[in-house]
């Protein structure tokens, strides 16, 4: 049993020794390294890079470690999408890193980088990676797959080779043939929010690069990076979504409970401030040595120099908050909060925030500098809402001195500068009714709703006696009398005919002068001055005004948010209705907000645009917009006959208050 025994031990002795001889006569030997071991071994950053030169060390943006070795030979992450704001350091250590991790020690992967345009992927060339190469040692590694050829060196500024097979790509994501010319295993994607929506022909340029990894399904690996833009036209948000949405959690370094860095913020039920918060001077500007992180626990502060010890991995960790659409996709969010000490602190955020922010009115400074705060600090997607009108703003409009069908003159003497001047009709047509809005206007465009009804029955017949019948008695017959004796009819009624045009226009011919055809029109990109209607003939003879509706719609967006003491002359422009003027029908003020306006295609933002809520009422709205419209147009006409080249407001409102040519005294 012991000769046995001896023997067996011989023999695995023997098979150990064998299988190290195989081992040491291998040709080809792959170290395991990870990609964040390789540049802490590696990587030197030169201050033409660089704010922080030096050897490559994590130390100073700990929270880049697991992103970048996502991108690992061995790491089961196939696609990898990281929402961020700016100075994060991804650009350094994700982007560069990875290039120069799989140059050095996978060798064979082909690669490309997709950035913009083609002019930025040049810039990202020559500024950064060439400078990585350089000035860690992988020069050397460069050189052409045709090794016949002794001239070529394995870097032009079409492709960049190496050792071992492997090369990348530079291009940008407006050149779809290249981007559907070649397969290729690991995709890095910069900036994909300057994306075009469309590529050519070819569609999405999302999906395209995708399509390119497919032969490498197994080990491919996708990158996407972007400063997010505007939400609902953001490729990165949807990115990050697919994903884990992973955030990165400091703990307090008092009570060690874990958040993410958020901005300030006060709850709803305490009132407690938490977060980011400062401490302003007797001239209104950013003390900063006074800002503080709070911490949304205990509040305890911290200064930007705990920023080291907040995001040490020690303290801190990365922690997904979603499912997943596939178990090899993962996604992260980083503001700039977490940008490393001596790039980007907190008092510079603030300060970017106060030029955004009117903090005393609680309302945007400038929607611009807003949106590249939300984009560039939060690294967040950014929706326009400067210009969204609150109910409770609406509804302060409400007045307890009239109702409906009253024309409150005593009222408008004290705080409008003057009585009602004159009664404008607007119509709006829909399938089944006419909604129908009259206002008094008062000197200076001061308006008070008079009326707002919702007649029903068919639009599509003249001769129905509850729509297009009523209207008429309401231009022809209707009269109003006011508190002071004062007597009113509509001068003007206008009706949009962007539904039933030809029915709109047989109305208004049947009626006559007192009628207009009206259509709102966008405004142009290319008009320096944009006028508020153009008039147009149609072949019959019929006259129609095309009204750019968005300049009434930024006025009285504006006029609608701003308030009135109740004891002072009204601003001008100020909007005024009655005491029995619904909720619902208030809530139409509110049905539309200002947004950013982007070409399709190229994601080029061309401005702003107002748009309907989803799902929202938005009648009175218009009808207010039409309503001014039609003032406008009296006024013109007023102006014309008095030999004036165009509308003169204040001899117009003279001339309404002296020669009372649109009201009858009691």
């Amino acid at each position: 049993m012991g000769q046995a025994a001896t023997r067996q031990e011989a023999f695995e002795a023997d098979q150990q020794e064998w299988l190290a001889r195989q081992f040491d006569e291998l040709t080809v030997r792959m170290d395991v390294v990870l990609p964040s071991a390789w540049a802490e071994q590696k990587r030197y950053l030169p201050p033409s890079v660089s704010a922080l030169p030096g050897p490559y060390s994590f130390e100073i943006a700990p929270f880049i470690r697991e992103i970048l070795d996502c991108l690992s030979d061995d790491s089961p992450v196939r696609e990898l999408a990281i929402m961020k704001g700016v100075q994060i350091c991804f650009t350094t250590g994700v982007l560069e890193n990875s290039l120069g991790y799989y140059i050095e020690h996978v060798k064979t992967a082909p690669m490309m980088l997709i950035t913009a345009d083609s002019d930025l992927a040049q810039i990202r060339m020559g500024s950064y990676v060439v400078p990585m190469l350089q000035h860690s040692g992988l020069l050397d590694c460069i050189k052409s797959a045709d090794e016949t050829n002794a001239r070529k060196k394995g870097k032009t500024d079409k492709k960049l080779e190496w050792a071992g097979g492997g090369f990348l790509l530079p291009i940008g994501a407006r050149n779809p043939a290249k981007m559907r010319s070649t397969s290729v295993q690991v995709m890095l994607c910069d900036e994909v929010d300057g994306w075009p929506d469309t590529v050519g022909k070819d569609g999405d340029p999302v999906g395209l690069v995708r399509d390119r990894t497919a032969a490498y399904e197994s080990a491919r690996k996708l990158l996407f990076g972007s400063t997010p833009l505007v939400k609902g036209q953001s490729k990165i948000e949807t990115l990050f979504k697919r994903g884990d949405q992973r955030r990165y959690f400091v703990r307090c370094l008092r009570c060690e409970h874990p958040q993410v860095l958020r901005w300030n913020r006060v709850d709803k039920e305490t009132g407690v401030i938490t977060g980011i918060v400062w401490e302003l001077n007797d001239d209104g500007n950013l003390v900063p040595d006074s800002v503080r992180y709070l911490c949304e626990s205990c509040g305890h502060p911290h200064s930007d120099a705990d920023k080291p010890r907040l995001c040490h991995p020690d303290n801190a960790e990365w922690r997904p908050t979603a499912e997943p659409a596939l178990p090899d996709v993962r996604s992260y969010h980083l503001s700039a909060l977490y940008s490393p000490v001596g790039m980007q602190s907190w008092a510079a955020c603030v300060q970017k925030w106060l030029e955004a922010w009117d903090v005393k009115r609680n309302q945007p400074k400038d929607i611009e500098k807003l949106q590249v705060f939300y984009n560039n600090v939060l690294g967040e997607p950014f929706e326009v809402r400067g210009d969204e009108i609150k109910f409770e703003r609406a509804s302060a409009h409400r007045r307890t001195v009239y109702s409906y069908g009253e024309v409150p003159n005593a009222f408008c003497e004290e705080f409008c500068g003057g009585p009602v001047l004159l009664v404008t009709c607007a119509v709006d047509v829909h399938k089944d009714s006419l909604k129908v809005a009259n206002i008094g206007w008062t000197s200076y465009r001061r308006a008070v709703l008079l009326d707002y009804w919702t007649l029903e029955g068919t639009t599509e017949q003249l001769d129905d006696p509850a729509t297009w019948g009523r209207l008429r008695e309401i231009l022809d017959e209707l009269e109003y009398v006011a508190d002071d004796g004062k007597r009113y009819r509509v001068e003007l009624g206008v009706v949009d005919s962007g539904y039933l045009t030809d029915t709109v226009y047989q109305f208004c011919r049947d009626v006559g002068p007192i009628a207009m055809p009206i259509k709102g029109r966008g405004i142009s990109e290319k008009s320096a001055r944009v006028p508020e209607f153009a008039e147009f003939k149609q072949k019959s003879g019929l006259t129609v005004y095309g009204i750019t509706v968005d300049l009434y719609k930024d006025r009285w967006g504006a006029a609608l948010r701003r308030g009135w003491d109740g004891i002072s002359l009204q601003p001008e422009g100020h909007f005024n209705a009655p005491l029995d003027i619904t909720d619902k029908q208030l809530k139409e003020l509110t049905a539309e907000v200002k947004r950013a306006r982007i070409e399709k295609g190229t994601g080029k933002r061309l401005g702003f645009e107002w748009y309907r809520k989803s799902g929202a009422a938005n009648e009175l709205w218009d009808l207010l917009v039409y309503n001014n419209a039609a003032l406008d147009l009296l006024a013109w006409n007023t102006c014309r006959q008095m030999q004036l080249d165009a509308t003169h407001w204040p001899e117009f409102w003279r001339v309404c208050a002296e020669e009372r040519p649109f009201f009858q005294d009691g």
